[in-house]
């Protein structure tokens, strides 16, 4: 059943799930165009409102931009314990920066929302994540096998997991482990997986297609079992879905086929796939 829907050409992220009201945050696409060829940007900020029968849902503010994004999250840094519209827009960009914004000042209409930037990557920033225990904690991917991990409170300067996996590939997916705050993994387009230990500063297992079948374009974590996680295929020719368990490494746990298109996103609250 279809309660709102938004036509942007646009990447989208909600608003932190202790946010009140619920807010969904649209940055133009990279590499996208619309039907009348625009080349401006824009970040914009809707709300929810069940309340209201139409589909549509209420502009709350928008925000002209000079970038185009790849990846567009929401995190609850800073946000205060009532929930109240704060927690920062964290965007990745064509040219390999990172830009977080304040959304509490987008809504409000000021002209200066950019909290810091920093071009430190290398191609567009395609993968980002917050870690759910220490939500100062982002994890980033780019091109030749690129990933930094950024502490919002010192964003000048990030760390590195380990060294770059070899040979070198973009990074097209990255995501915290659900369980294990220090866990984090990484995905590229050639369906290859890797699981990193921040604690030793290395990788700790690789996981991959050995059909070759894998165009991965989501990765995510199981959200109460430590060692589960799924990728998905962006390849329409064939839109699977692969379950591993990491101690049983070698192969897929699961392998599913019945999807009729690519997998543009995977989320962790809905766990029907294990």
């Amino acid at each position: 059943m279809k309660l709102k829907e938004v036509d942007r050409t646009a990447m989208q992220a909600w608003s932190p799930a202790q946010n009140h009201p619920i807010y969904l945050a649209t940055g133009t696409s990279a590499q996208q165009l619309d039907a009348t060829f625009s080349t401006n940007a824009s970040l914009e900020i809707f709300e929810l409102d069940l309340s209201d029968p139409s589909l549509d849902m209420k502009s709350c503010a928008t925000f002209s931009s000079s970038h185009r994004y790849h990846k567009l999250i929401w995190g609850p840094h800073k946000m205060d314990s009532k929930g109240n519209i704060s927690g920062v827009l964290i965007a990745g960009g064509e040219n390999g920066n990172i830009i977080l914004y304040d959304p509490s000042k987008i809504i409000a209409g000021d002209k200066e929302v950019v909290i810091a930037q920093n071009d430190k990557h290398t191609g567009p920033v395609r993968a980002l994540d917050v870690n759910i225990f220490q939500t100062n904690l982002v994890a980033s991917g780019a091109n030749e096998s690129e990933i930094y991990i950024w502490d919002l409170n010192n964003f000048a300067t990030p760390m590195t997991p380990g060294a770059k996996t070899q040979p070198l590939e973009d990074i097209s997916c990255i995501a915290w482990n659900r369980q294990v705050q220090h866990i984090l993994a990484s995905a590229s387009p050639s369906g290859r997986a890797t699981v990193w230990d921040l604690r030793k500063n290395e990788p700790i297992i690789k996981v991959s297609d050995h059909n070759n079948r894998m165009h991965c374009s989501g990765l995510a974590w199981h959200p109460e079992v430590a060692t589960q996680m799924v990728l998905a295929s962006e390849d329409d020719r064939l839109p699977v879905v692969q379950v591993w368990d990491l101690r049983f490494a070698s192969t897929p746990l699961r392998v599913l086929e019945n999807h009729a298109r690519y997998h543009a996103a995977l989320s962790t609250n809905i766990i029907v796939y294990f």
